[in-house]
């Protein structure tokens, strides 16, 4: 997380295929915009920071007959409103495979930077002043955590994590069987879920890299 970070607008030209035209992506403190609409000349898709909620984020395989023949690099977008800003990225048979792994990284980055480490930090706050809260329907106080309602109470000390490239599960290490798993790339806001906890069980000192 960057706490004190003055950020500047970072440009991007977004192509989802070879035969798409180029497309603009701005991320700036206050906004994102991204043309996303069919025609040349229309206004673009733009964000203000305070409205935007969720993200989530991952890469598709491309199957072929009998085998993967590329990956599609997905983020989306969501806010307050229901609207969505979908970036899609797509390489085939390795073609530009290096260029946009990097580009995908650089877009979540700051996507991550200007619009949700200020939530991650509000709700670390939270823990520390007593409050309880909820993310993607696991809820967090000072006595441990529920990973859904109305479930059994898990103690910090007990709470197991695991992270893998497309999801993040949660258990606990006296029943592993109890436990949920959170996508990146279908669960808004994941990343959230994994940030907070696993900076929960660091200063808990139950948890290192």
């Amino acid at each position: 997380m960057h706490m004190e970070t003055t950020f500047e607008t970072l440009q991007f030209t977004i192509k989802s295929s070879i035969l798409d035209r180029p497309r603009k992506l701005s991320i700036a403190p206050a906004c994102i915009e991204f043309d996303n609409r069919s025609s040349v000349g229309l206004e673009p898709t733009r964000f203000f920071k305070e409205d935007i909620e969720g993200v989530r984020y991952g890469i598709k395989a491309i199957d072929g007959y009998q085998f993967t023949i590329g990956r599609i690099y997905c983020i989306d977008i969501c806010n307050a409103k229901g609207g969505t800003i979908k970036i899609r990225l797509k390489s085939l048979y390795g073609v530009r495979k290096t260029e946009l792994g990097r580009k995908y990284s650089e877009i979540v980055n700051a996507i991550l930077d200007y619009f949700f480490d200020a939530e991650i930090i509000s709700l670390l706050e939270k823990f520390v002043n007593d409050e309880s809260f909820s993310i993607l329907g696991v809820n967090f106080d000072a006595r441990g955590f529920l990973l859904k309602k109305d479930s059994q109470l898990i103690s910090w000390d007990d709470l197991g994590t695991k992270s893998y490239m497309s999801y993040y599960a949660m258990f606990s290490k006296s029943d592993p069987n109890y436990y949920r798993a959170f996508e990146y790339l279908n669960d808004w806001n994941t990343v959230i879920l994994y940030s907070v906890s696993r900076q929960i069980l660091k200063e808990k000192g139950f948890w290192n890299e």
